[in-house]
């Protein structure tokens, strides 16, 4: 009897807990703290992490370094701010774990208004003043710790000649489109003189600092120009740091080769690198050369995603790194002679950055899933079973969360497809409710289990106003393999969109989805197939095109990856004009009914603002419920705390005006 009735309490006491919790509001989603740059001490004793949040007071977001015990749980020792600064990232303990360096951006000042210039900080791993080890006058980008601990390799901007400045401060500012590049440098500073030495002096932009394991060479990432297109051709090359040589090309290739990493014996690099058979496209691959150069050995033959945080084991006979699988990233070692990848860590969850301690023993991570936001975890190294160090959002354990589900489909031609589910908060099964479908960016993107927080995923703020939200991973996302994310080169708007009518049909068939209730949104590339499925179906009650793409044709030119377009679309759109017109929702316009509304950053390079005023117009001039929001100083991801706040309010509230009104269009669907 007692054990019932202990029973019976515990039951009650969960259920009023959860009655007591409260659905989950936009500031409670710009107040969830993420992890980025887990680094455990050589040691194995200690992590530290970025802990990146929103501020509204200040309207800035904060990227911070935190220290937390890798021998001790969250409950026993408390994770605490280690660093001063509200703009330190990219910490790195020094070999003997002594020192930490990391960038900072202390009280700087800058000719123009232009934002401070990070530079190298170092300070004692116990604790104590961070002192300014750099002084690059354009401001570090990157650097790396020497084997000895004895040097720093940094990359800095070259910055503006006295006279720039004075130009910049009078105004007198014309700027030549595809010229005056601001290039980066690599340096070399003496920790004990402090006394910097320039190494490679280049017209291009370096990345990436590498030491080799004998500290005599540095192998670094360059690409021509600042552009973003640029990106696409990116190359490796490596210096000797007595400067006795020229620095040498690893590989020649025309795609990019990034992320180099030394073997223990120096005599090999790893590093991902894809050509040019697809276009560009597709994923870079895991490759191996020999440090002096000659062919590179794949690793990995049909990886599922990109090998990313890359580190040899200490005896070099194995490869970890991270990788998406499907909607898990996890976190994996593959053998150096290549072979089959081996998982060190599982579960239906997203493993972010990581890092090994120096004898290989542990490992730091992140983690998080749909239902949990990131902490930092610890564990034994090869048989992962990661503790949990860190509690960084206790506020969560007091907000309603809706439950989560896997959801797999077929696709019209019958590919197999899935995605992501959440349903609404207090979920009844057998119960038919609004349904969200929120289209991914890329369109190499993908929905993942890591924790919705970020301005174009807060699916638990539409779960607690009673609404589904459907995430799919249509064909073209990552995670996949090569083959299913090169499955929508030259048809954007053909299956991919059938994909998500598919899934949609799926779940109305299921009986989850009110086929009357449906509402979908997007950002990016999810805001281009947004705009095409304004003109394609009237199956929504409203949609949301956020940085959508709606004329190809304009869009080539005005954006900055004309690479990427010309891959996807097999060329340019002059000489390929019925592709880019075919794959445009200016193209269709006539067709569209749907209530639109439509948001945009005013400062947007990656999909110019033209590409929201062409749908805007075309929506009012034909008669059809649109308004469209410019957010001012924003690029293609908002920074600014309160627009972010105001983009996901408007966002609901549109939905809501609109959920529960008839359609706005009569008759059968215009294709």
């Amino acid at each position: 009897m007692r054990t019932t009735t202990f029973g019976i309490v515990l039951f009650l006491v969960a259920s009023v807990t959860a009655q007591t919790r409260r659905p989950m509001t936009p500031e409670d989603v710009l107040a969830v703290k993420a992890i980025n740059a887990v680094r455990i001490s050589p040691d194995g004793k200690l992590v530290v992490y970025e802990l990146t949040y929103s501020d509204l007071n200040d309207n800035q977001p904060h990227n911070e370094i935190w220290l937390a015990s890798a021998t001790a749980s969250a409950e026993t020792f408390k994770a605490r701010k280690f660093t001063s600064g509200r703009e330190d990232r990219s910490p790195q303990w020094s070999p003997d774990g002594q020192w930490l360096a990391f960038l900072g951006t202390r009280g700087q000042t800058v000719a123009g208004g232009d934002p401070p210039r990070a530079q190298v900080y170092v300070m004692p791993a116990f604790g104590g003043e961070a002192e300014p080890a750099t002084d690059a006058k354009g401001g570090v980008t990157a650097f790396a710790w020497s084997p000895d601990g004895k040097q720093i390799a940094f990359v800095a901007t070259m910055p503006l000649t006295e006279a720039q400045e004075k130009d910049q401060k009078d105004k007198n500012d014309a700027r030549v489109v595809d010229g005056d590049y601001r290039f980066s440098h690599l340096w070399l500073l003496d920790i004990e003189s402090k006394n910097p030495r320039k190494l490679v002096e280049s017209d291009a932009v370096l990345a990436d600092p590498q030491w080799s394991p004998d500290g005599t060479r540095l192998a670094y990432v360059s690409r021509p120009t600042p552009k973003a297109d640029d990106g696409e051709v990116s190359d490796i090359y490596v210096a000797h740091v007595d400067g006795s040589a020229p620095p040498r090309k690893l590989l020649d290739n025309e795609g990019p080769d990034e992320s180099p990493r030394w073997s223990p014996d120096g005599r090999s690099i790893a590093f991902n690198s894809r050509d040019r058979q697809h276009g560009g496209l597709g994923i870079q691959h895991l490759v191996i050369i020999a440090a002096e150069g000659g062919k590179p050995r794949e690793l990995i033959s049909n990886p599922d995603g990109v090998a990313t945080d890359l580190a040899w084991s200490s005896d070099g006979s194995h490869l970890y790194f991270r990788s998406a699988h499907h909607t898990t990233s996890q976190i994996d070692r593959v053998a150096a002679t290549g072979g089959p990848v081996e998982a060190l860590t599982h579960g239906e969850a997203v493993v972010g950055s990581f890092s090994v301690s120096r004898d290989q023993s542990r490992v730091a991570f992140s983690r998080s899933d749909l239902q949990h936001a990131p902490d930092v975890y610890v564990s034994p190294l090869p048989a992962v079973d990661g503790k949990r160090v860190t509690d960084n959002n206790p506020a969560l354990r007091d907000i309603a969360l809706g439950k989560s589900e896997v959801i797999r489909w077929k696709g019209k031609d019958g590919l197999a497809l899935e995605g992501l589910l959440i349903y609404p908060v207090d979920y009844r099964t057998g119960t038919k409710v609004p349904v969200v479908a929120t289209i991914h960016g890329g369109p190499s993107g993908v929905w993942s289990q890591g924790f919705p927080r970020t301005f174009t995923n807060y699916a638990h703020v539409w779960a607690g106003k009673g609404w589904s939200v459907f995430m799919p991973n249509i064909r073209g996302s990552s995670g996949y393999g090569e083959k299913f994310q090169l499955a929508n080169v030259r048809d954007w708007g053909g299956m991919d969109f059938q994909d998500i009518q598919t899934g949609l049909d799926e779940l109305v068939q299921r009986g989850i989805a009110d086929p009357n209730r449906m509402v979908q949104s997007g950002w990016s590339y999810g805001g281009y197939m947004t705009a095409w499925t304004l003109t394609q179906t009237n199956r929504f009650k409203a949609v949301v095109v956020g940085a959508g793409l709606t004329d190809m044709f304009s869009m080539y030119s005005t954006n900055d990856l004309q690479r990427v377009l010309e891959g996807y679309f097999g060329d340019t759109p002059w000489n390929n004009l019925e592709s880019y017109r075919r794959a445009s929702a200016m193209t269709f316009i006539n067709n569209a009914k749907t209530p639109a509304l439509i948001l945009h950053g005013a400062a947007d390079n990656r999909v110019p603002v033209g590409q929201a005023q062409e749908l805007y117009m075309g929506l009012r001039k034909n008669g059809v419920a649109a308004q469209m929001i410019l957010y001012p100083r924003e690029g293609h991801g908002f920074t600014e705390p309160r627009h972010i706040l105001d983009k996901m309010k408007r966002e609901t509230e549109w939905i809501e005006r609109y959920l529960d009104q008839p359609n706005p269009a009569s008759g059968s669907d215009p294709k």
